[in-house]
């Protein structure tokens, strides 16, 4: 592993305790070239070597694992994405990581994606600005992403123990799976 985290739990919690440590604020982005950003970059890599050794494969359909990544500033919204074949995070039906914009933990499960909608029953979470205890809403309407899941499941920080976690991922790819019909 990059930073010599071991598991699932380690990389969750460290992703949660930067986000805890550099909370989103509006109209202050963080740099990527700010050596204080070397630290979430290695997390969300180990957290993509940690799903690409669980879920590269499930019955026999290859899976690819993408992380949230920015050019010039960090994204809002760090996550993490487990693609089935042919999909895409702007265009596509797959499962989601996404982590809290004050570090609370992560919101889990099978999403539709938030520029190409695809017409999925989603749950619908935020509504009339009511505070949520779990928050993946970034700055702009195209990262939003409160909305967009199909079975979304709150995981607070800190994690120790990630067969509740490994089952609802296990459960979101199943359905991502079933929409796609592969």
């Amino acid at each position: 592993m990059i930073t010599g985290y071991s598991n699932i739990n380690s990389y969750f919690n460290a992703i949660c305790k930067f986000r805890q440590l550099n909370p989103v604020v509006k109209g202050q982005p963080l740099r990527t070239h700010d050596p204080g950003m070397m630290t979430i970059r290695d997390a969300l890599l180990g957290l993509k070597q940690v799903l690409e050794h669980r879920y590269n494969a499930v019955e026999d359909i290859d899976f690819s694992i993408q992380v949230s990544r920015g050019i010039t500033n960090l994204p809002n919204i760090l996550y993490s994405c487990i693609l089935p074949p042919g999909q895409v995070v702007p265009n596509g039906i797959y499962t989601a990581v996404c982590f809290d914009i004050l570090g609370r933990g992560a919101l889990v499960g099978c999403v539709e994606s938030k520029v190409t909608a695809k017409g999925l029953s989603t749950v619908q979470r935020k509504t009339n600005g009511n505070p949520l205890n779990i928050d993946v809403d970034g700055a702009s309407e195209r990262t939003k992403y409160n909305n967009v899941f199909v079975n979304p499941k709150e995981f607070y920080y800190p994690q120790e123990d990630d067969t509740e976690l490994d089952a609802h991922i296990k459960a979101s790819i199943q359905l991502a799976v079933g929409f796609l019909s592969i």
